[in-house]
């Protein structure tokens, strides 16, 4: 099955298959992943408040990742 090729929203190279089949909310090649410190995204794991809503503890029972896409800066030509 052949997919639609996809660009990469800095540089404008192709992105490589392995890297879209991999990581599909991609949008940018490795080499400007690189670039832009080894992702286009920043990761955060944020404490989840555990136990009774009236409670007076802090429990923290989980843990939610909130993954943010980081600015894309188109390259000058």
């Amino acid at each position: 099955m052949a997919r639609e090729k996809r660009f990469c929203a800095r540089c404008k190279a192709e992105i490589p298959e392995e890297r879209v089949e991999a990581m599909p909310e991609t949008r940018v090649c490795i080499k400007c992943a690189q670039a832009m410190g080894g992702s286009e995204f920043e990761v955060e794991a944020v404490p989840v408040r555990g136990g009774k809503k009236e409670s007076i503890k802090r429990l923290i029972s989980e843990y939610e990742i909130r993954k943010r896409r980081k600015p894309i800066t188109p390259l000058e030509e």
